[in-house]
């Protein structure tokens, strides 16, 4: 073991960052190019690296959000049909693997988005001045009521791809445009085609005021077709769930009929809540839904910013889960986001990105908002409780990367399928260059994933085993033609929407 390694194995250990320091101080940095030097050019990767089945990646340092395992200065993961096989020093190389040389580098657990409206990846920008009613009188009713089924499926396209690029393997997309059956196969092929790791939520849309109910019944029949069928497994790459108004959106009790009727498909069941700029909302929802026994392990609470304290502890005693989008919620007013208080009450809950149509830095971006967000808060209570500040962070580094990995994974029912790096979880992998100008030199890997490292330090995204982006680079071939047809599309759309 290098002096470099003795440095991030300090880091691993817990040992005092102000030594690592000094190590590094006497130590030529492994992870970084020699002063004055240019890193070579990475080389495109090889044209048939996204069929590989076999797949050794070499000398990481690995992140692996499994306890069983820990943390590996420098270790290799064995990747065969999809799936981790063997973790540790020294793997050996099936005589067919793709060697990935991964010195240098710095292997973690892919990230997991909770909430995400993918087809609007076609209208990226048009939200940037808008406010929620303003989204939604211009998104929602303009733009995604009038969607294509071909313009699902290509806005699921490329919003796949770009949340791989930016480090997402897995995102619940709650799919709002999904509003006819054909809008759903088309979302299903989109998914499908991009190599993302989803669950796509199915629209259960409002009923209608007169009582007819051809077109939601219609729609909740499809959803049974598709659970019964294309989208049957609990651990395929793209999976069933469900999203519906709920009672804030709607009459209370029509939206728990529809919530009682949904529980047959044993499906992540996700809607909006407890929000103040919600005209509709409705106070003591999830105590509500929990007297009626409507809630469990897979429902969804979104956003929840302002529900009554003891209402977290009432979702985690009955199993739900809460997801929060900070970008969103304090541009547009839903409040701080609840996860401090989801943490506190012991409540499974993720992040996600929501929009984007105003919204697009990934993951990283959202868990940043969200630690400082709540470090503000709780800086905030103290100051006015104490007239001091807390003596100690409630968040660790490690505590915001496991909300991305295995936390998030947990929280929408995945986490013995992914969120950590352990044999016989599906290749959900991110390789970060510890060798670019933002990350050298790595004295702390967690540290420099959480706080330091962007989209661009991402060199490697592998999901199902799959390579999806590689040297910095996606591997789709047919990127440049969807992008191609993405900037027709929006075009169009843009123009029929200001007509």
């Amino acid at each position: 073991m290098n002096r470099d390694d003795d440095m991030i194995s300090a880091a691993i250990g817990r040992r005092a960052l102000l030594a690592a320091a000094a190590a590094a101080a006497a130590a030529a940095s492994m992870l970084a190019a020699p002063a004055g030097a240019q890193a070579p050019a990475p080389a495109p990767p090889p044209p048939d690296i996204r069929d590989r089945t076999t797949i050794l990646i070499r000398g990481a340092t690995v992140i692996s959000m499994d306890p069983a395992i820990g943390d590996l200065v420098r270790g290799d993961i064995l990747i065969e049909n999809g799936a981790i096989r063997a973790i540790g020093a020294n793997v050996a190389a099936p005589a067919d693997a793709l060697i990935i040389d991964a010195t240098g580098k710095i292997a973690c657990p892919g990230f997991v988005n909770g909430h995400v409206h993918l087809p609007q990846a076609l209208q990226r920008g048009l939200s940037a001045d808008h406010s929620f009613g303003d989204y939604f009188r211009s998104i929602v009713l303009r733009y995604s009521n009038r969607m294509t089924p071909a313009e699902v499926a290509l806005g699921v396209r490329i919003g796949g791809l770009h949340e791989m690029a930016v480090g997402t393997t897995t995102l619940v997309d709650w799919n709002r445009e999904v509003i006819s059956p054909e809008h759903a196969d088309a979302a299903v092929e989109g998914h499908f085609a991009s190599g993302a790791r989803t669950v796509l939520c199915y629209t259960v849309p409002l009923r209608p005021r007169d009582g007819s109910t051809p077109n939601h019944a219609r729609m909740l029949e499809h959803a049974k077709a598709l659970r019964a069928g294309k989208l049957a497994s609990d651990t395929g790459r793209v999976r069933l769930g469900v999203c519906l108004p709920g009672p804030d959106f709607m009459p209370l009790d029509p939206a728990l009929a529809d919530l009682a009727m949904l529980r047959e498909l044993d499906v992540l069941t996700a809607f909006h809540c407890g929000a103040p700029i919600y005209a509709a909302r409705k106070k003591r929802v999830v105590a509500t839904l929990a007297e009626r026994g409507l809630l469990d392990r897979n429902t969804q609470l979104v956003h929840a910013n302002d529900l009554d304290l003891d209402e977290y502890r009432i979702a985690a005693d009955n199993g739900a889960s809460l997801t929060s989008t900070p970008e969103a919620e304090m541009h547009m007013g839903h409040g701080f986001p609840a996860i401090g208080r989801a943490r506190d009450a012991g409540l499974r809950f993720s992040l996600g990105t929501d929009i984007p149509s105003a919204f697009g830095g990934g993951m990283l971006s959202q868990m940043r908002v969200a630690y400082a967000a709540d470090l503000a808060l709780r800086n905030a209570t103290s100051f006015r409780d104490t007239g001091k500040p807390p003596q100690v962070k409630p968040w660790s580094a490690r505590a915001m990367l496991e909300i991305l990995t295995i936390g998030a994974a947990r929280s929408v029912n995945m986490d013995q399928v992914i969120g950590s790096l352990a044999p016989g979880k599906r290749a959900d992998i991110l390789l970060f260059n510890g060798g670019s100008t933002g990350l050298a030199p790595v004295l702390d890997p967690v540290g420099s994933i959480v706080l330091q490292a962007t989209p661009a330090d991402i060199d490697t995204v592998i999901v199902d085993g799959r390579v999806m982006k590689s040297g910095g680079r996606m591997t789709d071939p047919e990127l440049p033609r969807i992008v191609d047809e993405v900037k027709v599309r929006a075009a169009a759309m843009v123009e029929a929407a200001t007509r």
